[in-house]
């Protein structure tokens, strides 16, 4: 009775357009209400408590460095980086645009940050050397998605946080699969610009002017080697290496490159204001919600179910698999991994003895798709915004490059190396 009053009346609530946070939050107050004997006060204690968690400080400065970094001139310098290392090849402005994702991703820890800060550049280009405009937009968001793959990952400082794992194991494991999924976007620019016979970029490789490229890329790089080497090395923790990473891109934006002032620190802060507190809500909110469903057991429930289905290990991946990317179609990533990972991480670790890290970096990986597929992906509509499209435009020329991330993720999934290669050496040593 619980579950039908608390699904019933979040779904109804998603249908009439509540947000999200506000209904789970009702749905969660309704059932306790409707079916149990608790005091309506368990929600708002569940709330804060959810919120009250030293490693959620990270978020705030994760965001703001990339705000920061973005607006001072970091993400210019890496599109130019990523351009002369492509060369004259068919599809090398789309390839392009994926690498520098992939760049400034190991900056910003954001899709939405990613998307709009190489997309507002790149679609333009790309658009010009033969890509559709649609087109264009659906890469750009595909690409922008890596953002949250590639460390630092404000997702994985959630998932640390709910699996209770190491956050710089999960920033590690998040490195390969990253690059991974680039090397597939990748792919399909260029057979798509082969099949459609565009112009090469007549950009030719010039080793000459790749390390002129580097060296003014090299302080937007080495805000990599702060975050990672400091988290990695122990000499400060995840929270403490945001830290870092917003004085760090202060310096180099406000004294070095000089391409911001401080009164640009305003929007910044009233952004990192914004996504922090759509984030910490939704946190708060989602937790009297799987406070419930664990009450209830439905983490043993849907593994019996899935136990009960088929006893194949890889048949109960793929399950598992096509529940997230379905959830992460109409859920956005932090309330769909604070529903989803205390159901199926037992499954995942329990019976098909996953290790945590590989775990999340499925999920997040799973869940990053979602960013960039229909009804609610945020990389879209940052992308649609940017590239001046339609949502409904970008549904067939999504296809390839949806294509090509699901099978990035199949291998991450079935080949735990990819995720736990770097932690396993890192450990090593």
């Amino acid at each position: 009775m619980i579950l039908a009053v608390l699904f019933t009346v979040f779904f109804g609530l998603l249908l009439l357009q509540v947000p999200i946070s506000i209904a789970l939050a009702l749905a969660a107050a309704s059932a306790i209400a409707a079916c149990t004997d608790y005091s309506q006060g368990l929600v708002v204690l569940k709330l804060y408590t959810a919120s009250d968690s030293f490693p959620l400080v990270a978020i705030p400065f994760f965001v703001m460095a990339g705000g920061i970094m973005s607006a001072g001139g970091m993400s210019h310098r890496l599109i130019a980086l990523a351009r002369s290392a492509v060369g004259n090849i068919h599809g090398g402005l789309a390839i392009t645009s994926v690498v520098a994702c992939m760049l400034f991703a190991a900056i910003s820890g954001s899709t939405a940050a990613t998307t709009a800060a190489i997309g507002s550049v790149m679609i333009p280009a790309i658009i010009g050397s033969g890509f559709s405009r649609p087109s264009a937009a659906a890469l750009q968001a595909c690409a922008g998605s890596i953002g949250i793959i590639i460390p630092p990952s404000i997702p994985f400082i959630l998932m640390g946080y709910i699996a209770t794992v190491s956050i710089g194991d999960l920033f590690l494991g998040g490195v390969v699969p990253g690059v991974l999924i680039g090397l597939m976007l990748m792919i399909v620019c260029f057979a798509t610009a082969r099949v459609q016979r565009h112009p090469t970029s007549g950009h030719a490789l010039c080793l000459r002017e790749f390390g002129e490229k580097l060296w003014r890329a090299f302080l937007p790089l080495l805000a990599v080697v702060f975050v990672i080497g400091g988290i990695m090395g122990g000499y400060v923790t995840a929270t403490e290496a945001g830290m870092v990473a917003v004085l760090y891109a202060l310096v180099v934006s406000l004294f070095i490159y000089r391409e911001m002032n401080w009164r640009d620190l305003g929007p910044i802060m009233v952004n990192t204001a914004k996504i922090t507190g759509i984030v910490v809500l939704c946190i708060g909110a989602a937790s009297p919600f799987a406070w419930l469903l664990t009450v209830e057991q439905v983490p043993a429930l849907v593994a019996e179910w899935l136990l009960g289905l088929t006893q194949n290990a890889v048949a109960i991946r793929l399950i598992m698999l096509a529940i997230v990317l379905l959830v992460g179609t109409f859920l956005d990533l932090t309330p769909a991994m604070l529903i989803l990972v205390p159901i199926l991480m037992p499954i995942a670790v329990g019976h098909l003895h996953m290790d945590k890290v590989h775990f999340g970096v499925m999920m997040v990986s799973a869940l990053g798709i979602g960013q960039c597929t229909p009804p609610v992906g945020i990389a879209l509509f940052v992308a649609c915004s940017v590239a001046g499209v339609k949502m409904e435009q970008l549904f067939r020329p999504l296809v390839p490059y949806l294509i090509a991330m699901v099978a990035a993720l199949l291998l991450v999934t079935f080949c735990p190396g990819i995720s736990l290669g770097l932690v396993r050496f890192f450990a090593g040593k």
